[in-house]
């Protein structure tokens, strides 16, 4: 006969706000909507915590994917007056015929003493020469950028420990093919030789927030979104980009140095192909994860109009001892 002490299942609530769920002897706080913190304890409050903001939208006409919202995590001491939690919402993705067809940028998130800044949208081939947009993690270039061009830049404004990364860079190549968004936890990868980058990879949310009772599906629900392999709980990964023609990657996908099989990952949005005619609609990042749009390949040009894919919106976690 083995015995072991399962996880936590109840407790004590010291405060109010978000939806209150208990393990491994914590009681957790989750705001998926802006709402209030009130620590009901009589005295401050040890608090470890997880900021995430909404992800950038997508770019259209040769469109580069969104970044991811900004994410910090660490601990703090919450006072005993109550404290305003934000979500940001995610970036709406760009339509063609928008002033400059970027993305635009995701909603800030913050709580106590923390803040974090919306993800960079995806560069859109007449915004800006199709640079993509700094922010929490920077937006990917678009695919008809001069070459080459940067990716928007992460981390701003600047935190330590950074908050996140830069989109990827084009190089103007004959696929048109728009960089990867950058993502909490890599860059964004550069525009492909083939088409369109990767989404860079986001990051797994700390062991005391993954109770199995919140496991994420493949189409939301629970915390966050799957990741490589068989994990979950993962938040932040930018989107990928579009391309004229050639080949898509996924949202998420990109460690800083190889693509990671499978995807998307982490709930970030895949950029779509051109078609030649126009119509298409990049997917969406889910909600709650402040992951990137995916980018829309579309030629506006050429008569090809098109949506690209709004960024996931944020999350704020909050955890104590019950």
């Amino acid at each position: 006969m083995v015995r072991y002490q399962l996880a936590t299942t109840t407790g004590s609530a010291k405060a109010t706000g978000g939806a209150i769920s208990f393990y491994g002897g914590k009681t957790i706080h989750a705001f998926t909507s802006s709402g209030v913190f009130a620590n009901t304890s009589g005295s401050p409050l040890s608090i470890e915590y997880v900021c995430l903001a909404g992800g950038g939208g997508g770019g259209a006409d040769e469109g580069a994917g969104g970044g991811a919202g900004g994410y910090r995590t660490g601990t703090t001491t919450c006072p005993t007056s109550p404290v305003t939690v934000t979500v940001g919402a995610g970036g709406r993705g760009a339509r063609n015929g928008d002033t400059g067809v970027n993305g635009s940028p995701g909603g800030l998130s913050g709580a106590v003493t923390i803040a974090v800044a919306g993800g960079g949208g995806g560069g859109g081939r007449d915004g800006s020469a199709g640079q993509g947009n700094d922010g929490g993690s920077g937006g990917g270039t678009s695919g008809t950028s001069p070459n080459p061009t940067p990716g928007g830049s992460g981390n701003t404004p600047p935190t330590s420990p950074p908050q996140g990364n830069a989109g990827g860079a084009s190089f103007y190549n004959s696929n048109f093919g728009g960089g990867g968004g950058g993502g909490a936890g890599a860059v964004g990868q550069n525009q492909q030789p083939d088409g369109g980058g990767a989404g860079g990879q986001g990051v797994q949310l700390p062991a005391t927030f993954r109770n199995p009772e919140s496991q994420p599906g493949s189409n939301g629900g629970g915390l966050g979104a799957p990741g490589p392999g068989t994990t979950y709980f993962w938040v932040a990964g930018g989107g990928s980009g579009g391309a004229r023609s050639g080949t898509i990657r996924e949202g998420g996908a990109y460690d800083g140095s190889s693509v990671i099989p499978g995807g998307p990952f982490a709930g970030a949005g895949k950029g779509v192909l051109s078609n030649g005619s126009g119509g298409l609609t990049a997917p969406s990042a889910l909600s709650n994860t402040g992951s990137g749009g995916g980018g829309n390949g579309n030629d506006e040009g050429n008569g090809e109009p098109g949506i690209a894919g709004n960024g996931g919106s944020g999350l704020v976690l909050i955890a104590y001892p019950s």
